[in-house]
Order: C-alpha cells, then structure tokens, then sequence
C-alpha cells in the first residue's frame, strides 16, 4: 500500500516519504488512524545519546488503526478490525501505513472510538495501577493533570476508594479531573496541600501517591502526604540528579517506593490486555484531554510544540 511516512532525519527535523508498505509473513497491514504524542519519544527530536540518534528513522508508539491487508499466515485478525498496537523494537506510528506483526496487535471493540484507544500509553497506567495496588477503602492521591494523571483518575474512579483526591497548580485540569472521577481536588499553588488532606482523610492521610509531574520537590512532598507504610509511586521520568530528597522521613516512616515504569511490569502483555479491556469498556475519556492536534504533513510542528507546550497543552496527537 502506498503512504506516507514521517523520517526522523536528523535532531529536530523529520521528512515526509512517500513508500509501498507491504505485510510480511505474520504481519498485517494497518492503516494508522491517529498516534500520540509522547514526551519519552523527545529524547529521538533532540538526539539524546547514541540509542536515539540512528537516523533516518520512523517513531510514534501510541497508535491504533484499521487492518486493511493480511500477510500470509495471519489467524487470528481480519480485514476491518480495529487494533491498537503494544510494539516491539520498531516504532512505526507515525505514518499512514505500517506493517506490524500479529502478535503484537491488540483488538479494540467495533464500535472503539480511535481517539480513546492509544493502547501503549494506557498499559503504562495499567502499570502503575497496578504498583499502586489501590484498596477497600483507600485514600488516593494523583499528584499532575497532565495526560497521564487524568487517566490514572479515570481508572481509579468509582466505589472502591475512601477518597481519590488529585493535585495540580491549574484549577481548568483540576476541574477536568473532577469530571472524571476525582472525589476531592487541590490547588497546591494556593491551597494548604497537607492540611487539606489531612481534613479530607480525616487525619489518616494517604494510604498511597502517584507523582506525574516529574519535579524533585513535588516527590518530596509526596512523602508528606502519605500516612506511615504509605505507597510513593513514581509514574513521571526525572531528567536531572535527584539532588536534594531526604529519605529519612522515607526510612523513618516505612514508605514504600516504587517506580511504575514499564521496566517495573512483570507482564506487559498483560498489562496491555488490561489496558484493552478498559479500552473497550470506554473507561478513558479523551475528548477534552486531547488539547492540540496536527496533521502528518505537521509532524515538525506537533514535536516542537511537544518541546514547548503552550499554557493549556495537556496531550498532543498527530491525526493521519
């Protein structure tokens, strides 16, 4: 099938290329609906280290699309049947067509609506859910209304949790958050953060934190929140040296960390069937979580805005 490509070529410019895709044996041909924009996927736009830099070369990994051709001895999908994608070492999201194996396909429901099924990035909050590990009766706390700390108040919503309250320094996401399930917000910029939840908990504090902001003093005050043998789940990356944490308080306390990164997964295909589940379930609402889209021929555009996003920038997807 002829389409389009984009060709990461060098640090900071991608190329359109027009190719004949064709599925191999075990491979189906997809035509790619949407991919997100993942912040991971930056260390390719600016060349960090020798791994990201073995130009030209396609990315994009949170896609989902429609098979429209079956390479020999494929069994267990068909033309038409929409699938979102868990890859393996080639990421080939952002172009009109790609081949993938079969094995690496996940199926969404018929009626799945593409802009709520970006499979890869949903396993990751499987992940870190997971190393939650939320209880009866739980107080939760979601520190970040970026993109991913909404889906994790998506997928913790409902009856399971005394509380689930959600941190952010943007009363627009923090009311987002509400609308998707968020029993209790707080604006840290203005709010007492520890006193308010130690109202809402009613002394207890958290039984567990997941951090997504990335912010070394963010982590810290993570550990403030939580009650003694308390769960600090760090969900974000952390660019710099962690220079000033005190683990005394950590040590002290008995606090358990843990780094819900997908190398914590001890299944990611797992993971990932989960993920589809909830998918298909249509646990994750992203219609107003989606705040910029771009077009292929964008592509250049969607990463330097993903580099430097705007007031108001929550997730960034490149719509083929």
């Amino acid at each position: 099938m002829l389409g389009k490509r984009a060709y990461l070529v060098k640090e900071r410019k991608f190329e359109i290329v027009e190719e004949n895709i064709v599925p191999q044996m075990g491979q189906v041909l997809v035509k790619v609906e949407l991919c997100g924009l993942c912040n991971w996927e930056l260390n390719f736009w600016k060349g960090t280290g020798d791994y990201y830099t073995n130009y030209p070369q396609v990315i994009g990994h949170e896609w989902a699309g429609t098979v429209v051709e079956l390479g020999e001895g494929v069994s267990t999908l068909k033309v038409g049947d929409k699938v979102t994608l868990l890859p393996g070492e080639k990421f080939e999201g952002f172009a009109e067509y790609t081949a993938v194996n079969e094995n690496e396909c996940f199926k969404l429901s018929d009626d799945a609506v593409f802009l709520n099924s970006m499979g890869e990035p949903l396993k990751c909050i499987a992940t870190v859910i997971s190393a939650a590990a939320p209880q009866f009766g739980d107080y939760g706390v979601v520190i970040g209304c970026g993109a991913m700390g909404l889906w994790c108040t998506q997928a913790l919503a409902g009856n399971l949790l005394a509380g689930l309250i959600v941190i952010d320094i943007d009363d627009k996401k923090l009311a987002l958050a509400k609308k998707f399930g968020a029993s209790h917000t707080i604006n840290s910029k203005t709010e007492n953060t520890v006193e308010k939840i130690r109202e809402i908990t009613g002394g207890r504090m958290a039984d567990f934190v997941i951090e997504g902001t990335g912010i070394e003093r963010v982590l810290a005050s993570g550990v403030e929140y939580l009650r003694n043998a308390g769960r600090l789940i760090i969900m974000s990356s952390h660019e710099e040296t962690l220079k000033e944490f005190d683990f005394r308080p950590v040590l002290l306390r008995g606090i358990d960390i843990k780094c819900a990164h997908p190398t914590h997964s001890a299944n990611q295909h797992e993971d990932m069937t989960r993920a589809v589940a909830l998918i298909n379930k249509k646990v994750f609402r992203n219609e107003e979580l989606i705040t910029h889209k771009f077009k292929l021929d964008e592509i250049n555009e969607a990463f330097e805005t993903l580099e430097n996003k705007p007031a108001g920038y929550i997730k960034g997807i490149v719509v083929m």
